[in-house]
């Protein structure tokens, strides 16, 4: 039996699984680790217990299911993305990671914005212009910490990073460098125009491959910590949402939904169109000649948490579930705008707020949560729409903690008009790993990749109808509230 091992390294915690062939999860180990936060706005953590929880998680995956690391075949991650580590010769960290939720470099963006606009950076990269992304944050370094700067050998992404320790080669994927403001997304290549704009060197930057592409076998100490042979090959990993697309099979009609602490829908092209809609961001994806725009619903999941701690203190999901179904039952008219941290895609009201609409004497908490989930349908088909999606694509993968909830799943294809597919596995980001393991391991080709099977499907039903009419409500009240 062929056995892959993939790393899935999260925000704020690393999961290490093991997969057979079939992407047969055989165990999984998880640890949580902390964000450090020195400021308002700051955001950062510790690279180093990034590789310790790795080489931790897999050892305890492989104790968990009985499994020799001699078996395995290969090695993958699935990681977050955008985050800046500087590391020197060595691959010590020189100083804390700079996280995707950091924003400090609000100065840094400013200046994209003079040197470049909006528009042709967007253009250019397939981005907008954000303190959140890694360009802005090589730049802050480079002003607030010259020493560092000047010391630093790679500027890396956390998948850049754990492939080094791995492999003593620091590569990333297109997907990775794309959410870097340095990337050159129609060329698939390092911006030439922009290092050239700000003096960065294409060597300080991680070597381009695409995922499934041997970085390289595992270092001889590293391979008798954990254990594999010597013909233990490491594949070139992807951010995580483009993984787990990979893992559950998204392609030509079929889109990918993330339904999570937030919402990420994933659609894939054949071309990336960045002169047209700036709204929905453009990503390359894990094989030449393919793109995929991603819309974010930046409080889907944790909006239902936040409800749940609120009204439903020590309940389970499954009475949130009952009760906003006898709120359907009743037709309940609340709505919600779950804008609970900011706007959301496409639109990004700047004044948007959560809020409820259609509270009355006979509002219950169950109708609040049953406006809750439709009101993230509502915004799932807000992104559809701007992704153009209505005519060709006819199948959406949901997967995630939101997907466990059959309600929500219904709602969701009774929204869109949409059929839903939900995977075997909670871990579409770890399949999608293993898949790129299995590809390093020569057992995979592509054009003929394995996908997670789907255990559950929702076809539109009664609700549709009805639910149109809703939907058209709840926009006209967005248009009065934020445009």
């Amino acid at each position: 039996m062929a056995v892959y091992l993939a790393i899935d390294l999260g925000t704020t915690g690393c999961r290490s699984i093991l997969f057979d062939e079939k992407l047969q999860q055989l165990a999984d180990c998880y640890q949580e680790y902390g964000l450090i936060t020195p400021r308002e706005g700051w955001v950062e953590q510790d690279a180093n217990l990034w590789w310790k929880l790795t080489m931790e998680t897999a050892k305890g995956a492989m104790k968990k299911a009985g499994i020799a690391g001699s078996e395995i075949r290969g090695i993958s991650v699935s990681s977050q993305g955008i985050t800046l580590v500087p590391v020197d010769e060595e691959l010590r960290p020189l100083y804390h990671a700079i996280s995707w939720l950091d924003v400090r470099p609000e100065e840094q963006a400013a200046c994209l914005e003079r040197d470049f606009g909006f528009r042709q950076m967007f253009t250019m990269t397939g981005k907008p212009i954000d303190p959140a992304y890694f360009l802005p944050k090589l730049l802050w370094l480079r002003e607030q910490e010259p020493e560092i700067y000047e010391k630093t050998w790679k500027f890396l992404m956390p998948m850049d990073f754990l492939i080094g320790k791995l492999t003593g080669r620091c590569v990333t994927d297109h997907s990775m460098a794309s959410g870097t403001l340095l990337y050159d997304i129609k060329n698939s290549a390092w911006s030439r125009e922009i290092l050239q704009r700000y003096e960065i060197r294409e060597e300080q930057l991680p070597e381009l491959a695409w995922s499934g592409q041997v970085a390289g076998h595992v270092l001889p100490e590293v391979a008798k910590e954990l254990g594999v042979g010597p013909d233990c090959v490491v594949g070139v990993g992807a951010q995580d949402q483009k993984s787990a697309a990979l893992g559950v099979g998204l392609g030509e009609g079929v889109v990918t939904i993330s339904l999570g602490t937030s919402g990420a829908i994933s659609r894939y092209w054949t071309e990336a169109q960045t002169e047209r809609d700036t709204r929905i961001p453009w990503s390359a994806y894990v094989c030449p000649g393919a793109w995929v725009t991603e819309g974010v619903i930046n409080t889907a999941a944790a909006t239902l948490r936040w409800l749940r701690d609120v009204m439903f203190p020590g309940a389970s999901y499954d009475v949130i579930n009952q009760e906003a179904r006898e709120a359907g039952e009743r037709g309940s008219r609340l709505m919600c705008y779950p804008y609970l941290n900011g706007g959301s895609s496409p639109d990004n009201y700047p004044e948007s707020q959560g809020c409820f609409y259609g509270v009355s004497l006979a509002t219950v908490r169950g109708d609040f949560a049953l406006a809750v989930m439709e009101a993230i349908a509502f915004q799932t088909r807000i992104i559809l729409e701007a992704m153009d999606a209505g005519t060709d694509v006819h199948t959406l993968i949901l997967f995630g903690g939101g997907a466990k909830s059959p309600l929500w799943c219904q709602i969701i294809a009774d929204v869109t008009r949409m059929r839903i597919r939900v995977p075997e596995t909670a871990e579409a980001a770890g399949a999608g790993a293993a898949v790129m393991a299995g590809m390093a391991a020569g057992d995979f080709e592509a054009g003929n990749l394995p996908a997670v099977g789907c255990s559950k499907e929702y076809v539109p039903g009664e609700a549709q109808e009805a639910y149109e009419k809703k939907y058209q409500e709840y926009r006209k009240l967005e248009y009065k509230l934020w445009r």
